[in-house]
C-alpha cells in the first residue's frame, strides 16, 4: 500500500510541477492576483495562499530535482565503470566527504596542468 501510494504521488508531484513551471500558468496566476487584489479580495487570503503554494511548489520542484540528479548520477556511474581505464573508485563519489572529493579531482591528469 505504501508502495503504491509513494509511486503515484511521486507521478502526481511530477505532473503538477510540470503544470506550474509551464510560462502560460505563471502568468495566469500572476493574472489571477491582480484580479483578486482589483477586485477587494482580501490582502490577508492571498498572502497565505500564495505563500502555501509556494512553498508546496518549491518542495515538488526539488523533489523533481532530485530524482533527475539521482538518474544523472546513475548513467555517469554506469559510464566509468564501463569505461577501460576509468577508476572507479570515482562512481558514486557524490556520497564522499569534500575533501575526499577533493583529493579525486587533483589526482586527475587534467587537474595538473
Amino acid at each position: 500500500m505504501l508502495a503504491y501510494l509513494r509511486t503515484n504521488l511521486g507521478h502526481l508531484s511530477r505532473a503538477m510541477a510540470a503544470f506550474a513551471a509551464h510560462p502560460l500558468i505563471q502568468l495566469g496566476v500572476l493574472i489571477a492576483c491582480v484580479l483578486w487584489l482589483a477586485l477587494g479580495g482580501g490582502e490577508n487570503a492571498l498572502a497565505s495562499t500564495l505563500t502555501i503554494g509556494g512553498f508546496v511548489l518549491t518542495q515538488m520542484v526539488l523533489n523533481e530535482q532530485r530524482r533527475r540528479d539521482k538518474a544523472l548520477h546513475l548513467k555517469i556511474d554506469e559510464l566509468i565503470v564501463a569505461v577501460a581505464g576509468a577508476r572507479n573508485e570515482v562512481a558514486g563519489v557524490e556520497g564522499a566527504a569534500e575533501d575526499e572529493i577533493e583529493r579525486l579531482r587533483a589526482e586527475l591528469p587534467a587537474a595538473r596542468s
